[in-house]
Formats: C-alpha cells, sequence, structure tokens
C-alpha cells in the first residue's frame, strides 16, 4: 500500500516519496484557462497548501511529477516564474513587524531570481518584485497566496492589530493591480472570507469561486474517490472493525462526509479520512487538531444559543467577514468548517443558502467546546462523565440516568443560566449528542411537535420538556397528545418521559405505555 501523506503538504514529496494522492489536477486548466485571478475559501486542513505546492509545480513546469495525472491531459504546458507567499509563516505581532517582515519575504523571493528589493513598503516592493523578475526573464509572473488572511484571524481578539494587519494586506493586493500586463495567473486561498470592498479593493478582476458548483470538489474527498484511491485501506479497515464495506462507508460518511459549498456535492474531510485509515478507529481527529480561540468568545457572546445557526438560511453575504468589531457567529462557523451548505433555494432571482453541521465528527466537536466550557472542564473530560449516561439510558436504569444529568446541570454557573426552555432544551440535546445517544429533535406529528425522540436497541424514549412547571404537566401532554402512537408496533419498548427544568435543576418522571 501507497504510504499516507499525514502531515505533507508538499506535492513534490508526496509524488517522489510513492505516497497516496488523490488527483485533484484537472481542476487546474479547467481553473487556470478559465479565470487570471482566482480566491479560494476553504476550512483548516482541507488541502489549500497541497493544491497551491501543486499549482507551484505545474507553474514551473515540472511535468515529471505529473506523470499519470489528470492535468497532463491539458494541451497547455509552460514554464513560468512563481512567487509563492505563505502569510502563515511571516511574523505579524504588530503592523509595523508584519509590513517589515513581509517586505524581508518578498526581498528574499527577490534574491532567489536574482532580482534585487530596494524598498521599505510592501506595496512598492512587491511592484518591484513582480517586474523585476518580468524584465529579467521575460515571462509573465505566477502568484500564489497561501493563507492570507492569518495576520488577521491571528488578532481577531485584538481588533486594533486584526485591522492594522488588514490594512497593510489591502495595500499589499491594491498594487497588485497595476501589475495586470505582468501578470500570468494569481491564486489567493484562506479560511476567511473578506469581500473586494473591504480587502480586495483594489482587485475588483478577482473571481471567488469558494461557492462555485465547478469547484465544489476541488478539495475534499468524494465517496468515489475514497473507495478508488482508498480500496487497500478500506480493506484493511473492514478486516479490523468486522463490518460489511457498505457498513463502513456508512459509518465514514456519518462521521467526517457532507462538506459542501453548493449544496450538492459533499466531500470527506481529508484529514479525518486519513487519520482514519491510519488508526482504523472512528475519532474527533479535526477538532483536536486546534480550535479557533476567537470561537468560544463569539459562543458565550450569544449565550450558546446554537438554534440561531441549526438549518439556518442566509444569502451568500453573510460568509463574508467584513466589520472585525461585530464578526457573525455563522459567518466564522461556515468559514472554520463547523457549518456547510446543507441545500439551496431560488425566491425570485435570489439565492439562499441552509447551513447546517456537515457530520457527527463536527456537531460532536462544536458541543464538546460549548459543554466544556459550560462546565469549566476539558473536552475530554466531559465526554468520559457522558458516557454514563448513555449506559444507564440503554439498560433502562432512569434514575441513573436522572442524576447523571443533574451532575452536568449543577456545574453550570447559575449567572449562564436563561430563563428560556429553548436553552434547557438545547442543554438536554447536546449532552445527549456528547452522549454518543442519537436523538430527534422537534419531531412532527399530526397534532403537534415531540420535544425529542430517542431510540435505543429495545427502548423508545418519548420526551417533553417544559420550564417551571412539574414533570407530571410535561407526561401528561405526552398522553394528551398521544405523541406515542406514531411509535406503536415497534416491537420496543416506549418509554414516556416528562422532564422539567427550574432554578438550574432537572427533573424526571417516566411511564411505559
Amino acid at each position: 500500500m501507497k504510504r499516507l501523506p499525514l502531515g505533507i503538504q508538499t506535492f513534490s514529496e508526496i509524488i517522489n516519496g510513492n505516497m497516496l494522492y488523490v488527483d485533484k489536477t484537472d481542476f487546474i486548466p479547467k481553473m487556470t484557462e478559465r479565470y487570471k485571478y482566482v480566491f479560494l475559501s476553504r476550512p483548516r486542513r482541507f488541502g489549500k497548501s497541497l493544491f497551491v505546492s501543486t499549482l507551484e509545480e505545474f507553474f514551473k513546469g515540472n511535468k515529471a511529477l505529473f506523470e499519470g495525472l489528470n492535468v497532463l491531459t491539458s494541451e497547455s504546458w509552460s514554464t513560468y516564474p512563481v512567487i509563492r507567499i505563505d502569510f502563515s509563516t511571516i511574523p505579524n505581532k504588530t503592523p509595523e513587524i508584519f509590513s517589515n517582515e513581509l517586505i524581508f519575504t518578498l526581498r528574499e523571493i527577490g534574491l532567489r531570481y536574482g532580482v534585487n528589493i530596494n524598498s521599505d513598503f510592501p506595496q512598492r516592493a512587491i511592484d518591484l518584485l513582480v517586474k523585476g523578475i518580468r524584465e529579467k526573464y521575460d515571462k509573465p509572473i505566477v502568484i500564489l497566496v497561501d493563507e492570507y488572511d492569518k495576520p488577521i484571524v491571528d488578532h481577531l481578539d485584538k481588533i486594533l492589530t486584526a485591522e492594522g494587519n488588514k490594512t497593510v494586506l489591502r495595500d499589499f493586493f491594491a498594487s497588485i493591480k497595476g501589475l495586470d500586463e505582468h501578470i500570468k495567473f494569481m491564486f489567493i486561498t484562506g479560511v476567511s472570507k473578506f469581500s473586494k470592498v473591504s480587502l480586495f479593493s483594489g482587485m475588483n478582476q478577482i473571481v471567488d469561486i469558494s461557492l462555485n458548483s465547478d469547484f465544489s470538489e476541488i478539495m475534499g474527498y468524494t465517496a468515489k474517490e475514497i473507495e478508488i484511491y482508498f480500496k487497500d485501506y478500506l480493506n484493511g479497515a473492514i478486516e479490523d472493525s468486522g463490518l460489511q464495506k457498505d457498513e463502513l462507508i456508512k459509518s465514514l460518511a456519518h462521521w467526517y462526509n457532507g462538506y459542501s459549498w453548493d449544496g450538492s456535492s459533499r466531500v470527506f474531510n481529508p484529514f479525518s479520512v486519513l487519520n482514519f485509515f491510519d488508526s482504523r478507529k472512528f475519532d474527533n481527529f479535526w477538532f483536536s487538531s486546534g480550535t479557533p480561540s476567537h470561537l468560544v468568545k463569539l459562543f458565550k457572546q450569544d449565550n450558546f444559543d446554537l438554534s440561531l445557526i441549526e438549518n439556518a438560511e442566509t444569502r451568500d453575504s453573510a460568509f463574508n467577514t467584513d466589520d472585525l468589531s461585530r464578526i457573525s457567529l455563522l459567518s466564522i462557523l461556515f468559514q472554520t468548517g463547523y457549518l456547510t451548505v446543507k441545500r439551496t433555494q431560488d425566491y425570485s432571482g435570489v439565492k439562499t443558502y441552509t447551513v447546517d453541521y456537515p457530520n457527527y465528527e463536527v456537531k460532536d466537536a462544536v458541543y464538546r467546546l460549548i459543554t466544556s466550557e459550560l462546565l469549566n472542564k476539558i473536552p475530554e473530560t466531559v465526554s468520559i462523565r457522558t458516557l454514563k449516561i448513555k449506559e444507564a439510558l440503554e439498560s433502562g436504569d432512569t434514575s441513573l440516568f436522572l442524576s447523571s444529568l443533574r451532575g452536568l446541570f449543577a456545574q453550570i454557573p447559575s449567572v449562564l443560566y436563561m430563563d428560556e426552555e429553548k436553552y434547557y432544551h438545547f442543554l438536554f440535546i447536546m449532552i445527549m449528542y456528547m452522549s454518543g445517544i442519537e436523538i430527534e429533535s422537534e419531531v412532527n406529528t399530526n397534532i403537534g411537535r415531540i420535544d425529542g425522540v430517542i431510540e435505543t436497541k429495545d427502548k423508545i424514549y418519548i420526551i417533553e420538556f417544559k420550564l417551571d412547571k412539574t414533570p407530571g404537566e410535561a407526561l401528561q401532554q405526552i398522553f394528551r397528545k398521544k405523541y406515542y402512537e406514531k411509535y406503536t408496533g415497534r416491537e420496543k419498548e416506549i418509554v414516556l418521559m416528562g422532564v422539567s427544568f427550574t432554578c438550574g435543576d432537572i427533573k424526571m418522571i417516566t411511564e411505559s405505555v
């Protein structure tokens, strides 16, 4: 089997090392022959740097590296000078440091091409660099920019620094507009999306392909690609797990599939898939690789009310980050990969997007993050404690189930409690999800909505929530509206569960039918 390229984002190293490479090179001519200036936003750990590295080798004319790959069918194959800038490697502690280090980076690139850069301003330095290389080699330049937004997102908790770095970037990109005659192609990628007015005001010719359906599969793995490229690893995982092939693929999709930018094509998280096949176990790999610190701050500002973002309908403008002092939670969650496009709709020519969690791994990550913040515990500790809740529910031990829930609720600081039923409803559902318990929320019937339904191997729990009322009143509503009738005939015990929340406490009463 070819070695998995874990942590490797250099195209030549993967090819020369005979590692597994999922061929995305057919997107290169599709993109470069159609556009001159391209912007693409994708979450972290999604293969952005690898794609930039692939573009670099393609434009440098290293044809031998592409032997057997799709891009060789392209008729155009030439060699161009390449300026590649990775902003994640440039210090950005202050705007002054960032500006000076950017100039230093451009000077280093100039030295490699034998071009001297004598300027103390980034916008002048890039001008001298591009014109100098063009004059010396008599060929247009390719500019590749990776992690362009890092100097900004690194300082979202320090708005003045973030705004200062943003100004440096805006001036830098604005200066490129006047270099159009010297540029063959330019590609910019990162996590965040800033509108043209906000950051690329001087580059109105740039095309954002982030939500373009023609490029929805440019990064990430499709189900077909996993079956083709990971065939040997699939066989090994099947042998280890004892699952049938279709069962394993279904589990893989449940955990790691579901990312979409057009509401139609869906891809797996490549980082998680690689780690799964390396360890041969299902786990939350992506969340463990790092969580944006400013995400927790935004959750707290919104009082952890995820009902505002689950299955939220919005327009594409909501995905942009413009005003750094008023960043929306939905925007950040979408850009960082916690939300994805579930479907699109057209209202009188206006396109809308419905966003939600892409898969179990991501939803579990968000719930772990919030629960750990609410309880002031590390996510791993919370996860271990919630396992007892699942065991109690599956065994039918409702007393242990209630006491375990009370133990978690008791640790939530009283200042975080909200006098709203949906808040407690959400906490309950979140803890169930954290416990590995699949719960359906707001289940429709012909006479109303059931707050929650949990189905185990031999039981079906029908749950009604009430705030500042008795659990008996909640149970009576289930009886009165006959919510259980929908589940009769399943050959499983039906357990009705009335749950009430009062002053941070939780009470419960159950009855079988």
